[in-house]
């Protein structure tokens, strides 16, 4: 009877991977990166796209990791009961907290989990709420990332999106950024998705970086990077901050990648309200790949794998090119403010 009960079992799972909860998503080729997204505006709505791509990844032996919410981790734990422990959870808030931080995070967990074998599964789902509209930017950026970041595994990754506090414009904007959107247990093609290249040009056209302040004072970088590098770190520590060494290593990686794109850069370094400022501004050069610096790097040394390190060493980095010439510019924190507060009366 218990053998009869395993084929039982055995042939419903047969079924459930032939005929696919999302139509013909199954049937993708290996090595074949999914990237989907998903709109739900009830708890019971973000269930029923959930749970069945769960189950059918334990089922089919898939590794599965779920990044969500506090709450949505508890609604999955509580619907699988005993078989949660078969999947892996992490709260959004903690799985990178910047864009290439994620992305990091993302290929550092498929690396892990394909040795088990079978198609690596994860829920990714974004957080929205509480940033700033340079950040939103950064974040659907790299939404539209992901498919080429990610183009070469075979990550199957449905990004939900939560109707009740997301606002309406960022829903419209995951249909640009996802090829295809899983409505219930269904998966159609999302008629607004833009090619990644394309979407990475569009946004920066939308937001030039603003020019530098007047007298701030300018380094000529050539191909030396130690004079660079005391540079940055000396007009980093001037300016109040603590981890000036990060801003020199990142300004050095900066540096290696133009001198190998362009001739000289001029530098400069300066405080912004919200942000530490490191400039770079080469004539001549010009950056022909949006998404430089968002693949994490292989085994085998690649161009732009100076601009991935760069990226995981500052708040955010921005590159515009055009014929003329690229910038390069870096942020960080601001330095703390030495704000003594008055202890109560």
């Amino acid at each position: 009877m218990a053998g009869s009960g395993a084929r039982r079992r055995g042939a419903r799972r047969a079924v459930r991977r032939h005929v696919g909860r999302w139509g013909d998503t199954m049937s993708a080729p290996a090595g074949t990166l999914l990237h989907q997204g998903s709109v739900y505006g009830s708890d019971a709505e973000f269930l029923d796209m959930a749970l069945p791509f769960i189950e059918d990844g334990i089922d089919a032996g898939d590794p599965v990791l779920v990044a969500s919410t506090a709450a949505n981790i508890g609604l999955i734990d509580g619907a699988l009961g005993d078989r949660a422990g078969e999947a892996e959870f992490a709260e959004s808030a903690y799985f990178g907290r910047r864009p290439p931080q994620r992305v990091a995070a993302f290929h550092r967990y498929w690396r892990r989990a394909r040795r088990r074998g079978g198609r690596v599964r994860i829920i990714a789902e974004p957080i929205w709420t509480g940033r700033a509209e340079r950040d939103v930017a950064a974040w659907q950026r790299m939404e539209s990332g992901l498919n080429v970041a990610l183009a070469g595994t075979d990550m199957w990754m449905i990004c939900p999106y939560d109707a009740r506090v997301v606002p309406g414009p960022i829903l419209a904007e995951a249909r640009r950024t996802h090829p295809s959107m899983v409505e219930g247990r269904k998966s159609v093609d999302s008629p607004g998705y833009v090619d990644p290249v394309a979407y990475a040009r569009e946004r920066d056209a939308a937001a030039p970086l603003p020019p530098a302040p007047d007298g701030v004072q300018e380094f000529v970088f050539a191909d030396d990077l130690r004079p660079l590098r005391d540079f940055v770190a000396g007009r980093a520590a001037a300016l109040g901050m603590a981890a000036a060494a990060d801003a020199a290593t990142a300004a050095g990686e900066v540096g290696t990648y133009l001198s190998q794109v362009g001739g000289p850069a001029r530098v400069r370094v300066w405080l912004d309200p919200g942000a530490l400022v490191c400039d770079f501004q080469q004539e001549g050069g010009r950056v022909a790949d949006p998404f430089i610096g968002l693949r994490p790097p292989g085994l085998g040394a690649r161009p732009g794998d100076e601009i991935w390190l760069a990226r995981q060493l500052t708040e955010r980095l921005e590159i515009r090119s055009s014929g003329s010439g690229c910038t390069v510019r870096l942020f960080w924190r601001p330095p703390r403010s030495a704000v003594h507060l008055a202890p109560y009366d």
